[in-house]
């Protein structure tokens, strides 16, 4: 199944699970193609330290025209998150970089020790994934996956400092076995959804009771 068709499969499998709309082509202020403190407040020093590590330009980053970013899928009313289906391409050696960049105390709605390890598993071909493309602010062999890997850093670390709940993500070799939205698929999904909020659930719990002891 193409990658188009997979994602736009699995966006409608959680909406019907979730029995919310999915919304396709919403955009946000903050949402744009560099970052700045305005917008990550107290995550723009991870931010930069990510922006570092990958090697960018900063002066040709921040003289970049403002475009607003898209995201797979948004969620609205109590679930409030934005939803990210990530292929293969996504699990390169430029994200396992920023995932170690990540702090311990990130709310997220998926496993970034189990993204790590996709990561390492992965990373060979997804770093062959159009490595030839560069970016005006990654402007070097393989730019245009760092830089896929950077912007993947805001789907995490915006939404918390912006009103919404940590992004849900779900990885493609997670549902491999998805090929329509029929019931046995959606309890696959739901399972998976299940999973990911709990584990969100058990580190807002984490954060709290190390806030508590200090």
């Amino acid at each position: 199944m193409p990658v188009g068709d997979k994602q736009k499969l699995i966006t409608e499998i959680v909406a019907k699970v979730l029995n919310v709309s999915a919304q396709t082509n919403i955009t946000f202020p903050w949402f744009i193609n560099k970052h700045s403190e305005e917008y990550f407040g107290h995550h723009f020093q991870v931010i930069s330290k990510i922006f570092d590590t990958l090697k960018g330009d900063i002066k040709a980053n921040q003289n970049k025209k403002n475009v607003s970013l898209d995201c797979d899928a948004y969620f609205g009313g109590d679930y409030n998150f934005i939803f990210e289906f990530d292929e293969y391409q996504h699990f390169s050696s430029y994200r396992l970089k920023t995932l170690d960049c990540y702090p311990n105390e990130l709310a997220t709605a998926f496993d970034i020790k189990k993204y790590k390890l996709l990561c390492n598993v992965h990373k060979v071909e997804a770093d062959k994934y159009r490595k030839s493309k560069t970016t005006v602010d990654f402007n070097f062999v393989g730019g245009r996956t760092a830089q896929r890997a950077y912007l993947d850093c805001f789907r995490d670390l915006l939404p918390s400092v912006n009103g919404l709940n940590p992004t849900l993500r779900i990885a493609e070799f997670e549902v491999s076995n998805v090929a329509a939205n029929n019931e046995s698929s959606q309890k696959i999904i739901a399972e998976l959804i299940k999973e990911k909020l709990t584990y969100k659930a058990l580190l807002d719990e984490k954060v709290k009771s190390k806030g508590e002891c200090s």
